[in-house]
């Protein structure tokens, strides 16, 4: 199970932690203290291999908002595909800093050769994944939080995945 779904006090129903990590947004960082504050918030409530890489280092001047949410849901899809998160995964492959692997969104779908997530292969123990699901994946994991889709566009993108799936029989 991914490392941020928890389990209810029932035992059975599962919260997906992560979403909603800064609140409210957008949040205009308009100070250095500020900054500190966001970040050491982040650090305190979110799960390090789901973090957005702009929750790392907050910068004065800058707007945190829901993209951060984005990286964390292209995140955990992976990770309940895959079995990790896409750091994770990363970081136990190359024996890299995991901080680093998602700073520099350095990672890839388990059977590609090299690259940051570049599409068109297939996941582990040939579970086949559609382009439409690896195009909202690597589409939510772009570093740059203005090169995530919205929430409109994510759910286009979504919407797009699902029809292009097979019919089941």
């Amino acid at each position: 199970m991914a490392a941020n779904i928890m389990l209810d006090d029932d035992g059975t129903t599962p919260i997906l932690m992560d979403l909603g990590s800064l609140a409210p947004s957008p949040t205009q960082i308009t100070s250095r203290s500020q900054a500190i504050a966001v970040q050491d918030e982040a650090g305190e409530h979110s799960t390090l291999p789901y973090r957005a890489p702009e929750l790392f280092e907050v910068q004065t001047g800058k707007t945190i908002d829901t993209k951060v949410d984005i990286w964390s849901l292209g995140c955990t899809v992976y990770a309940l595909l895959i079995g990790k998160s896409p750091f994770e995964a990363r970081s136990d492959e190359s024996g890299g800093s995991l901080n680093m692997c998602i700073l520099n969104a350095d990672w890839r779908w388990p059977d590609e050769a090299s690259g940051k997530g570049s599409r068109g292969q297939q996941a582990q123990n040939s579970n086949s994944i559609s382009e439409g699901v690896k195009e909202v994946v690597s589409r939510c994991l772009s570093v740059e939080p203005d090169e995530r889709p919205d929430v409109d566009e994510l759910m286009s993108l979504v919407k797009k995945a699902i029809a292009a799936l097979p019919e089941e029989d």
